[in-house]
């Protein structure tokens, strides 16, 4: 009997067996897990499939990655990374989320790329993307991403004492994009010689980076024709960008050289006794080239005001410069609305902003001269309900704008909102640069809210700002 029982015993003591073996399997392959020459090989492997685009990979890569600690942050880093790669950002930022929370410092990296996520949206959500960069230098005040980013950042907001302040904190030795923007922050800081000197250590860096890149990338091309720019190598820097590429030049290298020429004739402008004829020759030739550079056709029209020429000829010159179809032709209608303006008649002003718009719609100073004209020449509600969106979207954009602030103050006037008028007034006023017409609004719209005392303040106030030949009411821009 008990001979006859030992193969049911044995029966019954495989599945015991297969237990214990799969327990060590377990535990040796916990061991192995755990052990750093392995994690490295794998965090290895997760970026080197990021790397080539392979988020997929990446991701279950990533996801091997189970041990606690520093690795396991750089794990989820990576797979937030696949994820964004995959198109999926709203997945990769609340994996993040618990790394970099929004209200207390994190994980350095994981922060830095959750105000990556925030900026690159379509509607870039500037204040919370500010905060992870905020905490992020909190965590780590060393991390080179996050200096990186807030510098470019503050570059951004034109806030270039904090770009430097960041900049100064990267060692730059070989980051010549680097040295280009604290080049350009220099010159607009007003510290000419040490721009000067910056982009010349830029050049350097960047014509090493472009000698040992085989496809010789367009950003470089463009960065040293820009360090050129920046060391008043004009010329050289022209000659540069149509020299180191064949056919006709892209949008992107026409926008390059709209920036060189724009430059160039600032730096001509502001020599004693500048030559008037090379700066604009200078204007003419960048807009020939570059038709959708829209700051070198504003530059442009500010300087065609100084020219000693009746209206009509400076009318001419306009339209046989900006009559080229496109951004262009947008800029010859604005011009002409202006000119409508100066001279009183306000409806063929709004036919040639609507004109203007219809050709141009994204640029702001259209679309706020177009709701100025709008408000003074309609009672239509629809009419300026419209206006106040568009001025809306305008202070979304730039929310400190005075003339965005002027115009939005006005249309809500003529929509019988005095209260909100007056907040926005208020708001512009210390930027304003027609004080008096500011003053006399506000006068005349607290009247109108039955506060007398403050607008008998500000009726005093417009009358002190008034000079004895203060021209009349014109558009803000």
């Amino acid at each position: 009997m008990f001979d006859q029982r030992r193969p049911l015993d044995a029966i019954l003591g495989i599945p015991a067996v297969l237990v214990v073996l799969l327990l060590g399997f377990m535990i040796l392959h916990s061991r192995e897990a755990t052990d750093p020459p392995h994690v490295a090989q794998l965090e290895k492997e997760a970026q080197a499939h990021l790397d080539k685009g392979r988020f997929v990979e990446a991701r279950i890569a990533a996801m091997r990655l189970t041990q606690d600690g520093v690795q396991s942050q750089k794990a989820v880093l990576i797979e937030a990374k696949a994820l964004r790669g995959m198109g999926r950002e709203m997945e990769a930022s609340r994996l993040l989320a618990r790394l970099a929370p929004a209200d207390r410092p994190g994980y350095a990296p994981a922060h830095v790329m959750q105000a990556a996520i925030l900026l690159s949206q379509a509607k870039p959500d500037m204040q919370n993307a500010g905060r992870h960069m905020n905490l992020a230098l909190q965590s780590d005040p060393t991390n080179v991403d996050a200096l990186e980013l807030a510098a470019r950042f503050a570059a951004g907001r034109n806030d270039w004492k904090t770009a430097l302040h960041h900049l100064s904190r990267i060692d730059m030795k070989k980051r010549g994009d680097l040295l280009l923007m604290k080049a350009t922050a220099l010159q607009l800081s007003g510290m000419t010689g040490d721009s000067i000197k910056t982009a010349r250590e830029a050049e350097t860096a960047l014509r090493a980076m472009h000698a040992s890149d085989e496809s010789g990338t367009d950003s470089i091309r463009f960065s040293i024709a820009v360090s050129l720019s920046l060391q008043r190598q004009f010329e050289k820097a022209v000659q540069w960008m149509l020299s180191s590429h064949k056919g006709e030049p892209t949008k992107e290298e026409r926008q390059v050289l709209g920036g060189i020429y724009l430059s160039w004739s600032r730096h001509v402008k502001e020599q004693p006794g500048h030559d008037r004829a090379k700066v604009m020759e200078l204007l003419e030739q960048g807009i020939q080239i570059s038709p959708e550079s829209q700051d070198l056709i504003m530059a442009f029209l500010s300087d065609c005001d100084e020219l000693p020429v009746s209206v009509e000829e400076r009318g001419q010159y306009v339209s046989r410069i900006l009559s080229k179809g496109g951004i262009a032709t947008s800029f010859m209608h604005y011009y002409l609305g202006v000119q409508d303006w100066k001279r009183g008649d306000k409806n063929a002003a709004r036919a040639h902003f609507e004109l203007a718009s219809s050709l141009n719609s994204g640029f702001g100073v259209i679309s706020n001269n177009l709701a100025m004209a709008i408000a003074s020449v309609s009672d239509d509600r629809a009419e300026l309900e419209k206006a106040l969106a568009m001025m809306d979207e305008l202070i979304k954009l730039d929310a400190e704008n005075p003339f965005y602030l002027d115009t939005r103050g006005h249309v809500l006037a003529k929509l019988g909102q005095y209260k909100e008028a007056v907040r926005d007034l208020e708001h512009s006023l210390a930027r304003a640069r027609n004080k008096q017409s500011t003053h006399a609004k506000l006068a005349q719209y607290y009247q109108q809210l039955g506060m007398p005392e403050l607008a008998t303040e500000h009726r005093s106030a417009a009358l002190a700002a008034a000079a004895p030949s203060s021209p009349g009411r014109t558009l803000p821009q």
